[in-house]
């Protein structure tokens, strides 16, 4: 029996969850490597690196370089979609539309640098662009409810789906252009873009 004078041999530490990771952090620190190293020459051991996060992990959170570029669509799509859920009836669709632009791009000083990395990446590696369409295709279908319910047209219509893909594609260009010209706002230009749209041609 151990003398009581004698601390017992402590019990081996359990192995516990893994520390908490902020994705967009991490995201972040690709963004910038990519940037600073080139894309197609970083690899996601330099990112898991960079990031100081393991292999693993990062692979968990973001499966590809790709998954890196377009991370962070959520929250954007979810500030848009609780502006269609809460407009009026009575709210002009045009306006109802600027402020989901607005809302959705409501962006901190983090996320408004991620958004410009990402965007000016996909500006030089189109095939980026390809692997987002699911995302943006997120985009379109929400836009095409609302505007379905409000013009009182079919949801598989074609005037609801073609207005639909008129105001994705042009918000996404627009969003491209302002990456590349280091405009303060997006939203501005995103609801310059919604305008020259629903104008039409000159």
């Amino acid at each position: 029996m151990s003398s009581p004078d004698v601390p017992s041999t402590p019990a081996p530490r359990r192995r516990g969850r893994p520390a908490d990771v902020d994705p967009d952090a991490v995201a972040l620190v690709a963004l910038r490597h990519f940037d600073a190293h080139g894309y197609d020459e970083t690899t996601m051991d330099d990112i898991a690196a960079a990031a100081g996060v393991s292999r693993r992990t990062l692979f968990r959170y973001f499966p590809s370089k790709p998954a890196l570029v377009w991370g962070g669509m959520e929250p954007v799509v979810e500030r848009m979609r609780a502006v269609f859920d809460a407009a009026g009836e009575t709210e002009p669709v045009r306006d109802v539309l600027a402020r989901a632009f607005t809302e959705s791009l409501d962006l901190g000083p983090d996320r408004l640098e991620a958004t410009r990395r990402r965007l000016r990446l996909m500006a030089a590696h189109p095939a980026l662009v390809g692997f987002g369409i699911t995302s943006l295709a997120v985009d379109r279908d929400l836009l095409c409810t609302f505007l379905a319910r409000r013009l009182r047209v079919p949801a598989d219509g074609l005037r609801a789906q073609v207005l639909a893909d008129a105001l994705t594609s042009a918000n996404f260009s627009a969003l491209l252009w302002w990456a590349q010209h280091d405009d303060g706002d997006p939203a501005r230009i995103a609801v310059a873009a919604l305008d020259e749209v629903l104008r039409g041609p000159v």
